[in-house]
Formats: C-alpha cells, sequence, structure tokens
C-alpha cells in the first residue's frame, strides 16, 4: 500500500508518493505546469501505474510556511483522509528541514521561517524537534541554543543568525537549505507514526495563534 506526502510550506506544491520508506514519485523532480494538488497526484498515480485506493497513509507538512499554502495543503490532505477513510500524519515543516540538516551533519539543528512585522517562527530540532517558538530572532535563538555550543541552521534566516553578536562564541554551520525536502515525509514515514489520527480529527496548521 502506499504512502502519500504533501508539503507546502517552501511556496510551491510538493507531493510525493512511496511505498515501505522508498519515493516511486516526487513531484519536484518534473518540470510540471501545474500545481494543483489533485493534478500532480493524478499525475504522480499514473506515472506510478497505481490508483488511489492504494494510499493507506497521508503525511502532511502542517507548517509553518506560507499561510495560504499551508492552508490549502492541509485542506486536501484532510478532504482525501476523509474521502479514502484512511490515517493522516501531520508533520512540522521544522521537523522536515531538522531531519534533511541532521542526517548531514550529526548536530542540532536551528531552522527559521520568514513572518511579519521582523518576526520568525524559529525551531530546533535534535534527533526530535524541541520546540517551536515566535518572535524575533535576536531574542528567542541565544535562548533556545544557550546549551548548545555547535548547531546548524536553515531557513530564512541564516545569515542573521550566524552573525548575531550575541552568538560569536557558538560554532554556526550554514546549512544552505531553505526548506525540508518533502522526500522525507516517505523516507522516514515511521519516525512520524506516532501522530497518525484520523477522522474526526484533522491535520490543523501551525501558525502564531497556535504555539
Amino acid at each position: 500500500m502506499l504512502t502519500l506526502g504533501i508539503s507546502t510550506s517552501s511556496g510551491q506544491f510538493a507531493l510525493v508518493i512511496g511505498e515501505d520508506n522508498k519515493v516511486l514519485f516526487d513531484s519536484s523532480d518534473y518540470s510540471m505546469n501545474n500545481s494543483e494538488l489533485d493534478e500532480l497526484l493524478s499525475e504522480g498515480l499514473d506515472y506510478c501505474k497505481r490508483t488511489v485506493s492504494e494510499i493507506a497513509t497521508l503525511v502532511v507538512d502542517i507548517g509553518p510556511g506560507g499561510t495560504s499554502r499551508v492552508r490549502t495543503g492541509i485542506a486536501f490532505a484532510n478532504a482525501l483522509s476523509y474521502s479514502l477513510g484512511i490515517s493522516i500524519i501531520p508533520v512540522s515543516s521544522m521537523e522536515l528541514a531538522g531531519l534533511d540538516i541532521r542526517n548531514r551533519y550529526n548536530l542540532p539543528v536551528v531552522n527559521t521561517v520568514k513572518s511579519i512585522k521582523g518576526n520568525a517562527y524559529i525551531g530546533l530540532y535534535n534527533n526530535k524537534l524541541i520546540s517551536i517558538k515566535y518572535g524575533n530572532i535576536n531574542d528567542i535563538v541565544p535562548e533556545m541554543v544557550s546549551d548548545i555550543d555547535e548547531f546548524v541552521v536553515t531557513g530564512f534566516h541564516r545569515e542573521s543568525i550566524i552573525n548575531l553578536p550575541s552568538l560569536k562564541n557558538k560554532n554556526i554551520i550554514d546549512g544552505l537549505i531553505p526548506f525540508g525536502n518533502a522526500k522525507y515525509l516517505i523516507e522516514n514515514s515511521d519516525l512520524f507514526i506516532r501522530e497518525k489520527h484520523g477522522f474526526p480529527v484533522y491535520a490543523q496548521p501551525i501558525t502564531e495563534k497556535t504555539l
């Protein structure tokens, strides 16, 4: 049976289809002219020569990220979960990026997503998602890494964090990527299974109000 992963926090729709933790289709690998999730799903299933009835589990990126796109991705995943009567697993974009970078550097990861009025969503990942906070990076990041001497930064504010005077004694590595790769929704789906649930419980987006 198939696992479907949906990620929209990066500012574009990414849809991945996999089985037994192996990616069979990743929309990011193809130059598709459409950006509608239903069309991406149809094309992905055609590529895999499978049918929608073979999807057994949904893993959806719930942000934080671009609010309208994240909400669209979650709404699509919730509707599909309900119509097929299958489980849904919500995963934070912070965990997605953390997995990507942690696998490369074996260090804690600080990830940020840009928000309004100079604020940001700031996450700390170290083998698991430790915390997500909302506010100014100048205030939150030094406190978040106060007991950490070396870490990797990813996301929108990498350069700003590296240059923070309050962190001059820390060894900070630029992870270079702005977002986590959607393929990790499939390749690490076993790690997320603890969050699995189904109707009437829906996936909800991470926003300033939910933190």
